[in-house]
Order: structure tokens, then C-alpha cells, then sequence
């Protein structure tokens, strides 16, 4: 056993040595193309399929990362390609292209949001800012003739905004009613990165509601299967003035179409009608979509539209999720074969296990880079204020993954220092959430509950610094299960006080040390990046961007700021 042991740990040591040692690393890289807009379409629309796949033993230090797509020469002289990394070993292995002097892999952090021609259709509001203004206010254009301009960005403009450009007809004021990922068949071009270039955004406040649809999104990207449902997410927001009487319907669609909904192959699968979003306000939901029996097998966005009768500005009312989802015509695997309806259920042999799923539990707080998707954290935590802050659920999936259908019961929530439930953690005065019977590998996706940092204090406490809130499923023991030990899924949080100062420096007289800042949009587009001495700065900061939710991350925190 002691040489077994000792074989072990050399192995693993040279393992762990080799894996930093010039030598071969066998790569298998997939060709997006030559240059950058290829290598979007290639690998972000997928409008254009991928070249061979090369297998290469490539002479260096480390292997480059599966997943991540890089731009190289490989062969001096071939030119330079994109390439994404499909396999990766730290060994040599017997095939594919020995390269010896391989160029540097240089990393492309975002592929979908690189500097890139963008193909865009902007239509004439206007020369002059009060002609712009008075056609955008009124729903109306100077003209019909919708442009086509490839423009250099990071991120495509967003439809319904409004932008003072001169791409090759002078300077003049223009909506944007299309924007694409992709370059487009254009007749002019704008680089806004030119030193000369005439290009902002401008922002007309017209005293009426604006609803924007800011973003829409599957919990994953995993396969669709006919007839099966998929939880999606989605946030709106008014950019305008509140709403009177008006309903807001959202409805959503399988599109072949980014952006656009017209019809023909869109593929309506859900729609809902909810609450009117006030001015400067936003509503992020939850939505259980079903799949028809009838869609055909393809990749698809998904797309959401707007709906309400007091909203004036039209072209931002869709939105699309980033990626393609595929939908394929053949049952779900893990669809149990003779499912019961649970609302009425009966009783098969077996027992259940009642389990909270990480994987389709939606939550939101004051972390704003935190993925909605609870399984996604990666080792993130939610942040809480703990004067009057809160947490929301937005959805709580429930799974039964024993093998007999389970009866009523309740989710409760605990705050504990560990992952562990025990007699010390404290107990929430506030929400439970009900869970009907569920069949046997089935998941019930409930709507969820918001959270108050309240709620785990009798005593009026405030709580600071890093807690778990653990959500127990079946904390009444309702039921006889096969497996006690899963009932318990943590969401790691971070409590914080808004109003807390750092202390003073030992020598008040000590001037203010400049600091940088970088503001980002609700959708977490950076827009600003400036140096300030205080919070007031910080805040002031924000005098030049239009109304909206904007988060504003320094040196020593993050916060969310409304204008």
C-alpha cells in the first residue's frame, strides 16, 4: 500500500509539473473564420457554418482553454484566423499538424460583443434637434426610407434609441428602427472609433410612457424537446412617463429572426399580461413556456414583444435572447413514461424525494453581474441591504426525483453562518411557499417570494457581512421520503449597509485622492468610465446619461443608482 501511495503522488507531481513545461499540447480548434464579423456570424449567429476542424500539436508552455476562442496565425504567413477550442490535452498525441513556432493565441474575451461592423437601419427624424424631437415625440419620421449602415460598436444600438450621426449624408438626427450582431449588405459606413467621427446618442424626454424590452433569456441553452416546457426570464423597464390604464401583454416567440417578429416561421409559445411599470421603473419575470408538438427542428431565438396602448415608441418593444436555442422533434429522455396529473394524484409504489433545483431556480438581488440561474453563482453572492433591502425569488423550482408522488407541503427559509441546518439557525417570520403533489420525476415551477432582511430578526438586529439563507423543502416532514439529506439548497448572500462610511483617515487634512469609476446600463453595457474624488462626484457623474437604472462600480463598491 506504501508504494502504491508513493507511485500515486510522483505520478500526480509530474502530472502537475508537466502541465507547465514547454512541450507538445494536442489541440483540436474549429475555424470561425478569417476575420472578426466572419467569426460572429460563425460562431455567435451561426448564419455561416464553421470551417474544418483542425487537429494540431501545438509547441508551448500550456494548452489553451476549452470553450474560449482565440486569433492566431498559426502557420507564419497563412494569415491570421479566429479559432475556438473544441479539445486540449497537455500531451502530444499521434495526429493531426506538428507546429513547432506557433504565433501567439491571442484571447477574444467576447466574441459576440467585439469591435465589429454592425449592420443597422437608422430612418431621418430630423437636422435640427427640435425637428428630431417634435417627430420622435409625435411617432412620426421626416422621411420612409430606412438606411443600411454597417457601424463599428461593441454591442448592437438598441432599437427605439436615438442617435446624431453622419455616416455619409450629414449630420442629422436618426431612430434606430434595426440592429443586428452581424455586418449587413449596407450602403454606408460609420466608425465612431475615427477621431472625426460625427456620432452620440441623445435622448428626448417626451412626457409619455416608453416601454423598453431589455432582455429576454431560456434558463439554458440545453436541447428543447417537443412538448416539453422551458423556463425563461425575462426585464422590461419604462423609460418614459408612468402609465395610466394601459395593459402590458408580453408575449414570446420561436423565431429564425433576431430582433424581428413578423409572422410566417415566429412561432408564438406563451404570452402574459402583468402589472403597468411606472416611470424609471422596471419589472424583471418568469414565464413556463411549451414547446408545440408542431415546431419544426432548428435552432431558434427566442424572442419577446410588447404590447400596451400607451406606449408611443414601437422599436423598442423586442428583444431577443443572445444565443439559439435548438429545439429537436423527439421525446425528452428523462420524461417519465406514464406521468400522473398531480393535483389529483395516485399513488404509485415508492416513495419521493422532494429536492429544490438550483439548475431552474430563478433570484435576483442587489448583485448586479449575479446570474439569475442559482446554480450558476460560481461562487458569487447575492447582496442584501440590510436596512430595508430584499431578495426575490423570482421562481422556485421544485423536483420530485424519488419514484413515488409526493403529498402538499411547504419551502421554509433559515439564515445560518454554514450550509447546514441546525437548531441555531434563525428561522423567517415572513414567506413559505406552498408546493402541490408532484409526480415522480417531474418539476413544479412555482412562483417565488421576496425576502426581507427583516425577516430573520424579532429583535430589530441588523445583520452585516457574508450569511447563507437556506431554503428547506419540506421542513415540516409531510412527507416520507427515500432520501431526508437533500432537502436543504443555499443561496450564499452578503448583507451590507448602505449608509456606512469608512473611517477617517489619521490626518483630516489629507486631500481627496482621485479614483475611476465605470458606470454600466441596466443590461450591464458599460457607458461611462471617469475619474471622481467622492461619492457626490460619483453621482454627478451620471448628469449626461439619459433616465434609467444605472450601476455604478468604484474602488470600494458596487450600488445601483436611479436617474
Amino acid at each position: 500500500m506504501k508504494k502504491i501511495t508513493l507511485l500515486v503522488l510522483i505520478l500526480t507531481s509530474i502530472t502537475g509539473w508537466s502541465q507547465g513545461l514547454l512541450g507538445y499540447k494536442f489541440h483540436t480548434l474549429q475555424d470561425l473564420g478569417p476575420n472578426i464579423e466572419i467569426a460572429i456570424s460563425t460562431g455567435c449567429a451561426e448564419s455561416i457554418a464553421p470551417g474544418q476542424n483542425r487537429d494540431v500539436n501545438l509547441w508551448q508552455n500550456s494548452k489553451l482553454e476549452v470553450g474560449k476562442v482565440y486569433k492566431s496565425e498559426i502557420i507564419a504567413g497563412a494569415g491570421f484566423r479566429y479559432y475556438k477550442v473544441l479539445h486540449a490535452t497537455d500531451s502530444y498525441q499521434d495526429r493531426g499538424t506538428e507546429i513547432d513556432e506557433p504565433a501567439p493565441f491571442e484571447l477574444i474575451p467576447d466574441l459576440c460583443n467585439s469591435l465589429s461592423w454592425k449592420y443597422t437601419r437608422p430612418i431621418l427624424l430630423g437636422s435640427t434637434v427640435q425637428e428630431a424631437q417634435s417627430n420622435f415625440c409625435s411617432n412620426l419620421t421626416a422621411n420612409t426610407t430606412r438606411e443600411r449602415v454597417n457601424i463599428k460598436t461593441e454591442r448592437p444600438l438598441n432599437m427605439g434609441d436615438v442617435y446624431y450621426m453622419d455616416f455619409g449624408k450629414g449630420a442629422n438626427y436618426y431612430l434606430i428602427t434595426a440592429s443586428d450582431i452581424e455586418s449587413g449588405d449596407s450602403e454606408y459606413q460609420l466608425d465612431p472609433t475615427s477621431g472625426n467621427a460625427v456620432y452620440s446618442a441623445v435622448t428626448f424626454s417626451c412626457q409619455k410612457p416608453d416601454l423598453q424590452a431589455v432582455s429576454v433569456a431560456p434558463y439554458d441553452y440545453n436541447t428543447l424537446y417537443r412538448g416539453t416546457k422551458k423556463t425563461a426570464t425575462y426585464t422590461i423597464r419604462n423609460i418614459g412617463s408612468n402609465i395610466q390604464s394601459g395593459t402590458t401583454t408580453v408575449t414570446f416567440y420561436l423565431s429564425r429572426s433576431r430582433n424581428f417578429i413578423a409572422g410566417g416561421e415566429d412561432i408564438q409559445i406563451g404570452t402574459e399580461t402583468i402589472t403597468p411599470v411606472n416611470a424609471n421603473g422596471s419589472y424583471t419575470g418568469t414565464k413556463v413556456l411549451t414547446i408545440p408538438n408542431t415546431v419544426n427542428s432548428r435552432k431558434y431565438y427566442l424572442n419577446l414583444k410588447l404590447s400596451n396602448s400607451e406606449d408611443f415608441n414601437s422599436y423598442n418593444d423586442i428583444v431577443s435572447s443572445a444565443g439559439k436555442v435548438t429545439v429537436v422533434g423527439t421525446t425528452d429522455p428523462n420524461t417519465p413514461t406514464n406521468p400522473t396529473n398531480p393535483t389529483n394524484p395516485t399513488n404509485p409504489t415508492g416513495k419521493p424525494d422532494l429536492i429544490i433545483d438550483p439548475n431552474n431556480t430563478i433570484v435576483f438581488s442587489d448583485c448586479f453581474d449575479c446570474p439569475a440561474a442559482l446554480s450558476d453563482l460560481q461562487g458569487k453572492r447575492h447582496r442584501i441591504n440590510n436596512q430595508s433591502g430584499m431578495l426575490r425569488i423570482a421562481t422556485l423550482a421544485a423536483k420530485n426525483i424519488g419514484n413515488g408522488i409526493s403529498t402538499r407541503t411547504d419551502v421554509r427559509f433559515y439564515l445560518s453562518n454554514n450550509t447546514t441546518l441546525d437548531a441555531a439557525d434563525l428561522k423567517s417570520n415572513g414567506t413559505t411557499i406552498s408546493v402541490n403533489a408532484i409526480n415522480p420525476g417531474e418539476t413544479s415551477f412555482i412562483p417565488g417570494a421576496t425576502i426581507f432582511s427583516s425577516d430573520f430578526s424579532n429583535s430589530g438586529a441588523t445583520f452585516n457581512g457574508n450569511w447563507n439563507i437556506l431554503m428547506v423543502i419540506d421542513d415540516s416532514k409531510t412527507n416520507a421520503e427515500s432520501n431526508e439529506n437533500n432537502n436543504v439548497t443555499v443561496i450564499p448572500v452578503t448583507f451590507y449597509n448602505p449608509f456606512a462610511k469608512t473611517a477617517p483617515e489619521a490626518t483630516t487634512e489629507k486631500t481627496a485622492q482621485p479614483y475611476s469609476i465605470n458606470v454600466y446600463n441596466f443590461e450591464g453595457q458599460k457607458v461611462l468610465t471617469k475619474e471622481v474624488k467622492s461619492i457626490e462626484e460619483e453621482n454627478r457623474s451620471l448628469d449626461s446619461l439619459k433616465s434609467g437604472i444605472y450601476i455604478i462600480k468604484s474602488k470600494n463598491e458596487t450600488r445601483k443608482v436611479l436617474k
